[in-house]
């Protein structure tokens, strides 16, 4: 799947307004990670600080903070569970969350509560292009400007 020249790998699961993607793992945890519309959104990223392992989080709530750009911003779970995991390679490259965001720049895995719930809420395929799509008009997102543009939304 593309958008504006931006990849989306079929076999995720996304949260558009979240700006992640999510896998399910076969241990049952969720990974979770920034979508290429999010790193496009963000630009470079400096540095993550994840929640701690074991801390229980809300669904909307925040698993970390990540730096770009003389900036930070919350990254929000679009679901409840508990912090299993944290990526190790992201403390020395944070850089990985934009060079890399389905490969080795995931961020964090979850053992999420209640993932049927939690799972029917999510996108993929042209749903998920779609959400991305209104996501990137309420953002007033420019695909050729490599600014930071992760501050602009219009509501």
């Amino acid at each position: 799947m593309k958008l504006d020249g931006l990849t989306f790998p079929d076999d995720r699961l996304y949260a558009p307004e979240h700006k992640l993607w999510l896998r399910e793992e076969p241990d049952g945890l969720i990974t979770l990670g920034l979508s290429a519309y999010g790193v496009a959104l963000y630009g470079d990223i400096f540095a993550f600080t994840p929640k701690r392992i074991g801390l229980r989080i809300e669904a909307d709530r925040s698993f970390g903070v990540v730096e770009f750009a003389k900036a930070a911003a919350a990254a929000k779970s679009p679901l409840a569970g508990t912090v299993s995991a944290h990526n190790p390679l992201l403390e020395q490259r944070p850089a990985l969350i934009h060079l890399d965001p389905y490969g080795e720049g995931w961020m964090i895995r979850l053992t999420p509560e209640d993932w049927p719930a939690a799972r029917a809420q999510l996108l993929r395929s042209d749903p998920a292009i779609s959400a991305f799509e209104r996501e990137a008009e309420l953002d007033g997102f420019d695909p050729d400007d490599t600014s930071v543009q992760a501050f602009r939304r219009r509501n």
